[in-house]
Formats: C-alpha cells, sequence, structure tokens
C-alpha cells in the first residue's frame, strides 16, 4: 500500500481521524483576515448564448461569499443573475466589490474559481488588474484534507459534501431542493424562462440556499480546523 491507503488503513482501524497537526497550523498560518468564503456556480450550455464563449465553456451565474474577520464575526454576500442576459459583467462588478483589496480568499478546489476569474480577466480586460489581483489572494481549504487530514468516515474521497456532515453533524445538503452543482445548472436554467413570478421565486430560493451553504460549510470546517492543536 502507498502511505495514502496506509493512513486511510490507520484511520478505520481506530475509527478516529488521522491529522498532522503541525502541517494543519503551519497552512491555516498563511490566512490573512478578513477571509472571504467563496463558492461559483456555472452554467456551459452545448450552444452558447453569448458571444465569445465556446461550446461546454462554464461561466458563472451566482456566487456566494461569507466573510470572516479578525473577531470571527460573519457577513454575507451573494449574485444571483435572474434575467436571460448576460451574467458575467455584472456578476464581476459585484465580485470585484464583495471581495475588496485584503484578506485570503478561501475555496474549496480553489482551481476552479481562478480558473474562472482567469477567464473573466481575459474576457473583460478593463477590469484584467483588478482580477490578477484578486486570484493571487486564493487559499484552497482542500489542500488541508489531501495532505493534513484524513478520516475513514470521508469514505476515500475529500469532496466538500463528504468531509462536511463528518465534521460538522448535523450540517448537509440532504433537506435542500438543490443539492448539488449539475442540479443548480439544470434550475437556473429553468428559472430564468420561467414565467410564473411564484414559481421563479422559489427557484431563486433554491438556488441562494444551495450556493449558501457552499460557502458557510467551509466557514464551519475552518472553525473545525481551528481547534485542532
Amino acid at each position: 500500500m502507498n502511505n495514502k491507503q496506509k493512513v486511510f488503513i490507520e484511520s478505520f482501524n481506530s475509527k478516529a481521524p488521522v491529522t498532522n497537526e503541525a502541517g494543519i497550523k503551519m497552512e491555516l498560518e498563511k490566512l490573512q483576515y478578513p477571509l472571504y468564503f467563496l463558492d461559483f456556480e456555472t452554467f456551459g450550455p452545448a450552444v452558447p448564448r453569448f458571444d465569445g464563449l465556446h461550446p461546454y465553456e462554464q461561466y458563472p451565474f451566482q456566487y456566494s461569499c461569507h466573510i470572516l474577520d479578525a473577531k470571527q464575526e460573519i457577513t454575507h454576500k451573494e449574485y444571483l443573475h435572474t434575467e436571460l442576459t448576460d451574467p458575467r459583467l455584472s456578476l464581476l462588478k459585484s465580485l470585484i466589490d464583495t471581495l475588496k483589496t485584503r484578506g485570503t480568499i478561501v475555496a474549496y478546489n480553489a482551481g476552479f474559481e481562478k480558473g474562472i476569474i482567469s477567464k473573466f480577466s481575459q474576457q473583460f480586460p478593463q477590469f484584467s488588474k483588478e482580477l490578477e489581483a484578486i486570484n493571487q489572494r486564493f487559499w484552497d481549504q482542500l489542500n488541508i484534507f489531501r495532505r493534513y487530514y484524513t478520516d475513514y468516515q470521508f469514505k476515500g474521497t475529500n469532496g466538500l459534501k463528504s468531509v462536511l456532515p463528518v465534521l460538522v453533524p448535523g450540517m448537509g445538503y440532504s433537506s435542500l431542493d438543490v443539492q448539488e452543482g449539475n442540479q443548480a445548472q439544470l434550475v437556473w436554467d429553468q428559472m430564468i424562462n420561467e414565467a410564473d413570478d411564484k414559481k421563479k421565486d422559489v427557484l431563486i430560493q433554491n438556488l441562494l440556499e444551495y450556493c449558501r451553504l457552499d460557502t458557510l460549510a467551509m466557514v464551519e470546517i475552518h472553525k473545525k480546523l481551528l481547534k485542532i492543536k
């Protein structure tokens, strides 16, 4: 067995997580407050709907951002595009305003978010300076679980939806109408084409609840990691 498999077996036999406290502490010390816990939802149709996009190219229609300051107080910002128009520029402007110019941006599998922002920089070069600065501030929470924290209850995956209910019992996605990203894409497409205002409002709330939980989940995981000594 390789080292990763050995650690998994150790966790399984002990029925407890195997952690590298020094490694976790080292990673957490890289963070600079305020912390911006960020998540995008994206859509990528086979037939591009807007200029400059390729078939199946993902573009964001929604983000959620929980902001945690040094006093551990939380505020929340979000954006959801609700019309048939191109969401990119409106979302981009809102994002720049939300993320400000200082503080670490926390994402789970941050390469995805950074890739979206890099595309924004190419598509809207007038904002490239701000966007490139934003991309320098990312920190990937997933790396903790790739390198320093193993629990057999994750069942061999380090995805957010596997880690969350183990570290934060009782917190999960099962009660939501939208429970994963592919479903969010379909619901968003349905929502922007919905003519009935009441039905549209329900779909809007479902999308907001889902994306909001993604970033709140990272906040709660972060709090658990801070308690590891």
